[in-house]
C-alpha cells in the first residue's frame, strides 16, 4: 500500500509541475503568440501575421462550427465570419486561465500545448454583449525558428 501511495504522489507531482509558470520565457511566447491570433487578429481584424503563425496544415475543431482545415480555409473563416459580417465579434481571454504545457524530444523543445478559457462579445446596436465562454487548446510547433499554431480545439461554449 506504502508503494502505491509513492507511485501516485511522485505521478501527481509530476502533472502539478509540467505546466510552466507565468514568469516562464515559454509563457511569455504563448501570451504573445495568442495576443497575436485573438487581440490583434480576431478583434482587430489585422490578419497580415497569420501567414506566418499559422500552419498550412492546420486543423482547428470547433463545437458548434465543425472542423476547419488548412491556413486559407482558416483566414477566409475569420475574414468572412469574424470581421465580415454585420456584427463585430471580440474575443477575451478569461484571466488566470492560460496554462502552458511544454514538449520535448529527446530533450529538445519542439512544441507546447496552450490550453485556457475565453470569453466572446457581440457589437450590436451600438453596444457589446455578452457571450459565450468556451474553453481551448491550441497546440504550436516550432517550425525552424517560428512557432505556428498547428492544431486547435475550442469546446465548451455556453453562456
Amino acid at each position: 500500500m506504502r508503494k502505491i501511495q509513492i507511485v501516485l504522489l511522485l505521478i501527481l507531482g509530476q502533472i502539478a509541475y509540467s505546466q510552466v509558470k507565468n514568469t516562464d520565457e515559454l509563457y511569455k511566447t504563448a501570451k504573445k503568440l495568442d495576443s497575436l491570433i485573438f487581440d490583434i487578429g480576431f478583434n482587430t481584424c489585422d490578419l497580415s501575421h497569420y501567414d506566418s503563425i499559422v500552419s498550412d496544415d492546420l486543423e482547428f475543431y470547433h463545437d458548434k462550427g465543425g472542423i476547419t482545415s488548412g491556413k486559407e480555409a482558416f483566414i477566409a473563416s475569420i475574414k468572412n465570419n469574424i470581421c465580415g459580417g454585420p456584427n463585430k465579434v471580440k474575443r477575451e481571454l478569461v484571466p488566470n486561465t492560460m496554462k502552458v504545457y511544454p514538449l520535448y524530444n529527446n530533450n529538445t523543445l519542439y512544441a507546447f500545448i496552450e490550453e485556457g478559457e475565453h470569453d466572446f462579445a457581440e457589437f450590436y446596436k451600438g453596444k457589446w454583449n455578452k457571450g459565450s465562454r468556451a474553453k481551448f487548446t491550441i497546440l504550436w510547433i516550432l517550425d525552424g525558428k517560428d512557432w505556428k499554431m498547428k492544431r486547435v480545439l475550442s469546446y465548451d461554449h455556453h453562456l
